[in-house]
C-alpha cells in the first residue's frame, strides 16, 4: 500500500521554473522568431492555404547547399569511397585519384575504417595537413599539439567560450554588430557581454579608443575581461579587416592581457582587392613581445568559404601561446567527447589540401578549379548584387559587401513604424522583417539579433540564392516593401 503523502500532485522535474536561468535567457536571432513564422507558413501553405507568393525564399542562414550550392564532385568521391572502403569497387566509379586520397586517408586511421574513432585531437595526418596549411598561409610554425580537429568551428568556440567563462564577472568582448553564437554563448555560462562598436561610417571599421572605452566601462562596473572576439571577414556586416585594423587588435590584447578569439571562417570569400590576413600572420609580423606573449585561439570552418558543407560538422582551432594546463584540459574536455566525426576531419583535410597539378590528372584538376571558381564568381556576383540594389532602394544604405556571405544594411524606418511595432511589443526591425515575409515569403533577420547601435536599424541577408537573377528579383519585392512602407 502506498504512503497516502506520496499520492500529490506530480511536478515535472524540468519546466518554466526549473530549468537553469541562463539557458532560457539565451538566445539565437538566426533561427528564432523569423524561422519559427516561415515554419508556421510552409505547413500552411502545404495545407492549401493561400499567400501572394508560391515559395519561401530563404535569406536568412548560411547554408549554402540548403540553398542550391553544389558540393566538389573530387570531395565527395573521396567522402564516398572512404565510407565504403572497397578500392576495386571504387576505382569502377570514382575518378581513381579520389580512389587514391581516400585510400591514403584510410591508411592512416585506426582499423582501415571511417567509422572508428580516432584520437581526441583528430586523425594524426589531417592534424598535419591543417599544419602545413597554416604554415604555408602564414608563413609561421605551428606545433601539431596546438590543433585539434572540431565539430565545425562552433565546436571550438563553445569550449574556449567555457574555458574562460568562470563566474558573472568574467566578460567577453563581442563586437557589434557579432555572430549571435558569441553573445548566446556568453548568455548560456552566464558570463557578461562587452560589446565594443564596429564603425558603419567607416565600413564596418575598428578603433583602438572604441576597444578602450568598451574595456574601461566594462571593468568600472566590475567585468573582468577574459577575451576579445573578432571575425574576420564579418558576419553579419560582410567587411573585411586590414592588418592594420588586426594591429590595433592584437595591440590592445596586448596592453590589457586578454586573449583572443579569431573566427576566421570565411577567409577565402573576399570580393574586392583586399588580402585575408590571419591574426596568427599578423602576430607574427609584429614580433616580439606581441608574438611571445598574446594568447590567441583561431577556428576555421568546412561549412563556410567555398565549399559549404555545412552538414559534415568538420572545422578546427589552432591555439598559439596558450598554457600547457589549459592544452591540457582542452585534451581533457576533447576526450569527453571521443573525437570529431570522421567524415567532418576528412572534409578537413581536403579543404587544407585540395588536389594540385602535382597530385591528381590533369582532369581531375581541371574540374576541380572550374567548379570552385563557379562557385566563387557566383558569391561575388550576387554579392555586387546586393550592394548596389541595396543603396538603390529608399530608405536604406548598405556599405559594400567586401567578404563572407552578408549584407547588413541600415534601415530608416518611419517613426509611426515605429510605434507601432514597439505597441506590438516588438522591435521595429524584428517588424520590418515579419512584414515582409508575410508580404514576400522573402526570411531576412533583423538586426536587432546582431546587435546594432541604439536607434539604428538593420537586417542580414545573404547572397547565397540559386541565380542572379533570383538575388535581383528578391531585392526588387524588398525595394517595393520598403518603398511602399516608406
Amino acid at each position: 500500500m502506498f504512503s497516502k503523502r506520496l499520492c500529490r500532485a506530480y511536478s515535472t522535474t524540468l519546466n518554466e521554473s526549473t530549468i537553469a536561468r541562463p539557458l532560457i535567457r539565451t538566445e539565437y536571432a538566426v533561427r528564432g522568431a523569423i524561422a519559427d513564422k516561415a515554419a508556421t507558413m510552409k505547413k500552411q501553405m502545404e495545407q492549401g492555404i493561400k499567400f501572394p507568393f508560391d515559395k519561401i525564399t530563404h535569406l536568412n542562414v548560411g547554408n549554402p547547399q540548403d540553398l542550391g550550392q553544389k558540393p566538389i564532385t573530387f570531395n565527395r568521391e573521396v567522402l564516398a569511397s572512404c565510407l565504403t572502403d572497397d578500392p576495386e569497387r571504387n576505382r569502377m566509379i570514382y575518378s581513381a585519384d579520389a580512389v587514391d586520397r581516400a585510400d591514403f586517408y584510410l591508411s592512416n586511421i585506426n582499423n582501415r575504417a571511417a567509422g572508428a574513432y580516432s584520437d581526441s585531437p583528430g586523425i594524426d595526418i589531417i592534424v598535419k595537413e591543417v599544419k602545413s596549411f597554416i604554415e604555408k598561409r602564414d608563413d609561421v610554425e605551428v606545433g601539431e599539439d596546438n590543433i585539434f580537429l572540431t565539430e565545425g568551428a562552433n565546436e571550438g568556440i563553445t569550449l574556449m567560450m567555457r574555458l574562460l567563462i568562470r563566474e558573472k564577472s568574467d566578460g567577453i568582448m563581442i563586437p557589434i554588430p557579432q555572430y549571435p553564437i558569441y553573445s548566446a554563448l556568453t548568455t548560456k555560462y552566464n558570463g557578461s557581454q562587452v560589446p565594443y562598436y564596429l564603425d558603419e561610417n567607416k565600413g564596418w571599421g575598428m578603433s583602438y579608443e572604441e576597444l578602450e572605452r568598451s574595456y574601461n566601462e566594462a571593468t568600472d562596473r566590475g567585468v573582468n575581461v577574459r577575451a576579445l572576439v573578432v571575425i574576420n571577414p564579418g558576419n553579419p556586416t560582410g567587411h573585411v579587416l586590414t592588418q592594420k585594423d588586426l594591429n590595433k587588435v592584437i595591440q590592445f590584447a596586448h596592453d590589457k592581457q586578454i586573449l583572443v578569439l579569431a573566427d576566421e571562417v570565411y577567409q577565402r570569400n573576399i570580393y574586392v582587392d583586399k588580402e585575408f590576413c590571419s591574426v596568427r600572420k599578423t602576430l607574427s609580423e609584429l614580433g616580439s613581445p606581441y608574438n611571445d606573449h598574446v594568447e590567441l585561439a583561431s577556428f576555421h570552418s568546412l561549412s563556410k568559404g567555398l565549399h559549404g558543407e555545412c552538414g559534415l560538422r568538420g572545422g578546427f582551432m589552432e591555439l598559439h601561446n596558450i598554457d600547457s594546463f589549459a592544452n591540457a584540459t582542452i585534451n581533457k574536455f576533447k576526450a569527453i567527447t571521443s573525437c570529431a566525426n570522421i567524415i567532418g576531419q576528412i572534409g578537413v583535410g581536403l579543404m587544407v589540401n585540395p588536389p594540385t597539378q602535382d597530385t591528381v590528372s590533369e582532369g581531375v584538376f581541371d574540374a576541380y578549379q572550374e567548379q570552385e571558381q563557379a562557385i566563387f564568381n557566383g558569391l561575388k556576383r550576387r554579392a555586387n548584387i546586393m550592394t548596389e540594389k541595396l543603396n538603390g532602394i529608399e530608405g536604406i544604405t548598405c556599405n559594400e559587401v567586401e567578404g563572407a556571405m552578408y549584407a547588413f544594411p541600415k534601415i530608416d524606418l518611419p517613426q509611426s513604424y515605429c510605434d507601432s511595432a514597439h505597441k506590438e511589443g516588438v522591435a521595429p526591425d524584428l517588424k520590418y522583417c515579419l512584414d515582409i515575409l508575410e508580404k514576400t515569403g522573402i526570411m531576412i533577420v533583423p538586426g536587432s539579433g546582431f546587435g546594432q547601435e541604439e536607434g539604428t536599424y538593420h537586417f542580414r541577408i545573404t547572397n547565397l540564392v540559386k541565380s542572379e537573377e533570383e538575388m535581383d528579383a528578391a531585392l526588387q519585392q524588398i525595394g517595393n516593401f520598403t518603398a511602399d512602407l516608406m
